[in-house]
């Protein structure tokens, strides 16, 4: 240990071990923090996107209901003919019994379907207030059944008329809770629409949903093994569960749920970007939530161990990388110390600031010796993290149809305008678009053309704006930033996206012809936020909608 080599050399084997353990430490820590995020960024993504599935389930029957609902009505002969004249009614009942069977044949699911007019209407000892149609299971064809006798039954009798009472007190479209029918021996629920003719209540019409098939498509949806799915009601009331009876509550279980049931209650307009943690018959579980359009709310739940079982399995792997890569070092060290001294004192200081989270660090040129392949470990690291974090960031920032970005993507810009605004030197302008005949492509067409009517609104907002970032920011609303030279540009570019619109109304293709109201506003000294230029842009936009339409 005298001479001066032997001193160096120890010398550069402890710092060559201490940098590696905290390369090591660093990774370990930045990554199981990292894991523990995206993992949760996993079951929220997994139960938004389930939820969206599931709901164009659901719409399917909706809009059937509604769009027969309203020819109903309006085929509907007078009030007054209707009660007193039974040919009439007979009549009519009949044309509606074969239109909604046209209807019901492209809706998968539906297992019964009924029009009932209100007893005062009809002769509820003819049979000819309406009609009713069942399948039971495995059967396809529907069979017609006799009409319930509406008064032989008390209101609150929900298993025998709430199909009736439901929609009349409420004067509205109601989802039924799931329940078990009997008659057909099938758990379902249900969509009924009130009818209304010459202002007053005439009847309901409804179609029933097989529950099973929502079953059946909720219970295989998870990311991981040990994941399962469930749907409650607002109030935690178990409507299924792979483990826990229906009709039970999700608190029953787990106290700890409590708030979860507080927050699906408060939170009743959709998700909420939370994980809750909780214990089950002793085992820690992660869970998130999404509420349908029905009401009912997706719980997607998930072992914890099993998410921290991946983050321990990562943390032996470095920990054993961190060992052998100091062994290695050492080994090295020993005959080539001099050479390794400073690449791998640019190696640590790489590290550290990727343990900070800065992943566009400059890594040593790679030598082929073992610290050009640790220098190449972390290389591959690094642009994995990259490629790992970028992909979770399209997701979470892009709008899918359009692949423009989305209202997450415009809440970052609007911290940035707000600090600009702040600072006293912001310069930009909003400009709101709210694409027209979107609701009559779609019902006219189909949603297939009325996503490829927002595309072409988008592609051809995007070729205006080139130089401007383009957010959709609901079903059928864009909103461009405009900032620098397009700022400079605004009116001329809004006169060319006008008159590069109304070039597409000779288009013989409804969904090929762009029409859009338009709210432009810029940011005034006097504005605080950036939402008070959206709200003048917004303003505008519906000014513009109101006079388009006044034009004809």
């Amino acid at each position: 240990m005298n001479s001066i080599r032997q001193k160096f050399t120890v010398l550069n084997l402890v710092i060559i071990f201490l940098c590696t353990f905290i390369v090591g430490g660093a990774g370990l820590w930045f990554t199981s923090r990292s894991q523990k995020e995206y993992s949760d960024e996993i079951l929220q993504l997994t139960c938004r996107q389930e939820t969206s599935f599931l709901n164009d389930e659901l719409a399917d029957i909706q809009r059937a209901i509604d769009i027969f609902a309203d020819q109903a009505t309006d085929r509907m002969p007078p009030v007054e003919v209707i009660r007193s004249n039974d040919a009439v009614r007979r009549q009519y009942v009949s044309e509606m019994e074969k239109l909604i069977s046209d209807i019901v044949r492209h809706n998968k699911g539906v297992v019964c379907y009924y029009l009932r007019l209100a007893p005062e209407l009809s002769d509820e000892d003819a049979g000819d207030g309406g009609f009713f149609y069942t399948k039971k299971k495995r059967v396809e064809t529907f069979i017609k059944q006799p009409l319930t006798r509406i008064l032989n039954f008390d209101p609150s009798d929900v298993e025998h008329v709430g199909w009736y009472y439901a929609p009349k007190a409420a004067g509205k479209s109601v989802w039924m809770e799931p329940y078990y029918n009997k008659n057909i021996d099938m758990d379902m629920i249900s969509y009924v629409t009130p009818l209304y003719k010459e202002g007053q209540f005439i009847g309901v019409v409804g179609m029933d949903m097989d529950f099973g098939l929502i079953v059946n498509d909720v219970s295989v949806i998870s990311p991981y093994k040990t994941g399962y799915t469930s749907l409650v009601s607002r109030e935690g009331k178990i409507y299924y569960h792979p483990f826990y009876d229906p009709g039970t509550s999700i608190t029953d279980y787990s106290k700890e749920l409590q708030e979860l049931v507080n927050d699906m209650k408060y939170y009743g307009g959709g998700s909420r970007t939370k994980t809750y943690t909780y214990k089950d018959k002793g085992k820690s579980k992660r869970l998130v939530f999404s509420r349908l359009q029905n009401d009912m709310v997706l719980l997607l739940t998930v072992e914890a161990v099993e998410i921290e079982t991946r983050q321990n399995t990562m943390a032996r792997i470095i920990a054993i990388a961190a060992v052998v890569m100091a062994l290695l070092a050492a080994i090295i060290n020993l005959v080539v110390s001099t050479r390794i001294t400073k690449p791998l004192k640019t190696l640590t200081k790489a590290a550290e600031q990727i343990a900070e989270g800065n992943l566009e660090v400059e890594l040593p040129k790679p030598t082929n010796d073992e610290v050009g392949i640790l220098t190449r470990s972390f290389d591959v690291t690094v642009q994995n993290l990259k490629k790992y974090i970028s992909g979770m960031r399209y997701k979470a920032y892009s709008d899918p149809l359009t692949h423009v970005k989305n209202k997450n993507a415009y809440e970052l810009e609007k911290e940035r305008l707000e600090q600009q605004m702040h600072a006293g030197d912001a310069k930009f302008a909003l400009l709101m678009l709210d694409t027209n005949d979107l609701k009559e492509i779609n019902d006219t067409y189909g949603h297939d053309h009325g996503d490829e009517y927002l595309m072409t609104c988008c592609q051809l907002i995007c070729r205006v704006f080139d130089h401007s970032p383009v957010f959709r920011i609901g079903g059928d609303e864009f909103l461009v930033l405009l900032e620098n030279e397009d700022y400079e540009h605004r009116e001329e570019l809004v006169a060319v996206f006008n008159r590069l619109s109304a070039k597409t109304m000779q288009e013989t293709r409804a969904w090929n012809r762009v029409s859009a109201a338009k709210g432009l506003a810029v940011c005034e000294p006097s504005d605080t936020s950036p939402e008070d230029v959206l709200r003048r842009a917004d303003h505008a936009m519906y000014q513009d909608k109101k006079a388009m339409k006044e034009n004809g």
